[in-house]
């Protein structure tokens, strides 16, 4: 007799692959972990080295940071009332300029809140979590403006850059182009040019009769007094010598240690204006190119070609997380107040006794900055725990408001 076999069931529905693990918090973490492995790091190098307020006397060199483990685990910081937070130390070297000699050491330069597993900090005990912000991107903008009286159209360029000196290209009824660093006071645009090294010839060859009108207002001959000129607009009363003019117009926009673009910034200026300046490390200042591109772009607007940005727009907006709102905040700020007050100590050393490094430096400074960031700033808030899901609400929100984002006075 034969057996009967059991028959295969057959699903006729389609079939779904099994989808990859959804991980709603990986934004915060991700970003944290860019500020451990990059954030500080950068933060280091942007001040190292220091040197002493004559240049000549004394140097620190900020090397390598280690960062230790937490000496607690969340849920016992929680019931003991203090903050889960880690300690980064750093290898110094002083080094007299003068004799030679060095001296090295590792030691503290600070505490920092830890992230949990939770993408929460635990600061005194109670969980807060960082709101991330939404901000206008770094980069170029090109805006128009109607003028009420003549019935005209103005057009703006205007060059943003992380952190630095704002620089505004403006044109008025008269086709004059006027600039203008850090909304102070305005001077022809020909003078950014020519303190670039750029004769008048050279200028009209390159952007041809547009630019006329705006030569016209230029008084100015040679790179010399266009940069005095420049210096004589943004520091009135000051003694105009052409070392200083140089050293001002350097230090504006050529300096990486007080201004950058920001790799997204480098990335904005390069799309919008069609360079290939590569975004690295030297890339985040500007260059001889950004100025004319800009410039020129700004003309083709005053001859009718090209198309102005809408500032708000999606694509014109920026996302900082809570490892960029550390780096560029309170750990900037921290370390700038850090520096200040090394080469105020700096004036009491003597090259030739035994200098003590751990009285030369000083933490305090960034403590304090990263300690009023997590406590007062309105990013940083604390955890809503009504459920889950409100905890998670929390970590993916997303503000405008915040250091360097809009407040409600100027809310458009």
């Amino acid at each position: 007799m034969e057996v009967c076999k059991e028959k295969q069931r057959v699903i006729l529905g389609k079939k779904y692959s099994r989808l990859p693990k959804l991980d709603l918090l990986a934004v915060q973490r991700e970003s944290w972990q860019k500020f451990l492995k990059d954030g500080i790091a950068d933060g280091l190098k942007g001040i190292s080295p220091v040197k002493d307020q004559t240049g000549e006397r004394w140097q620190l060199i900020l090397g390598d940071y280690h960062i230790s483990s937490a000496n607690v685990v969340p849920q016992e910081a929680i019931r003991r009332g203090i903050s889960y937070s880690v300690s980064v130390e750093c290898d110094i070297t002083l080094k007299s300029l003068q004799t030679g000699r060095t001296w090295q050491k590792r030691t503290f330069l600070f505490d920092l809140p830890q992230m949990t597993q939770r993408g929460t900090f635990i600061i005194n005990g109670v969980e807060r979590c960082i709101v991330s912000q939404v901000t206008r991107s770094p980069g170029v903008y090109f805006t128009q403006n109607l003028d009420k009286r003549t019935g005209k159209i103005l057009y703006e360029a205007e060059i943003r850059p992380l952190y630095g000196s704002w620089l505004e290209f403006v044109s008025n009824n008269n086709n004059v182009i006027s600039a203008r660093i850090d909304r102070r006071r305005k001077f022809t645009a020909t003078l950014i040019l020519k303190a670039l090294g750029m004769t008048s010839k050279e200028i009209i060859d390159r952007f041809g009769e547009t630019i006329i009108p705006t030569l016209d207002s230029d008084t100015t001959e040679t790179r010399q007094e266009a940069l005095i000129e420049i210096y004589q607009k943004m520091r009135p009363g000051e003694p105009a010598i052409i070392e200083n003019a140089e050293e001002f117009f350097q230090n504006a926009f050529f300096n990486s240690r007080r201004y950058n673009l920001s790799s997204v910034g480098r990335y904005k200026i390069n799309k919008r204006l069609g360079l290939k300046i590569k975004n690295d490390s030297d890339g985040l200042v500007l260059r001889k190119s950004d100025f004319i591109a800009t410039l020129s772009y700004l003309v083709g607007l005053l001859n009718g070609e090209g198309r102005v940005d809408d500032i708000d727009h999606l694509s014109n907006r920026h996302l900082r997380c809570v490892g960029e709102l550390i780096s560029q905040v309170p750990f900037r700020i921290g370390l700038s107040r850090f520096e200040r007050m090394i080469r105020d100590r700096m004036v009491l050393l003597s090259r030739d006794q035994d200098v003590n490094l751990s009285s030369l430096i000083n933490s305090q400074p960034i403590i304090a900055a990263i300690n009023e960031f997590f406590r007062t700033n309105r990013l940083s808030t604390i955890l809503d725990q009504t459920n889950p899901l409100s905890e998670l609400d929390n970590l993916r929100r997303l503000s405008v408001m915040g250091p360097g984002g809009l407040t409600r006075e100027r809310a458009p």
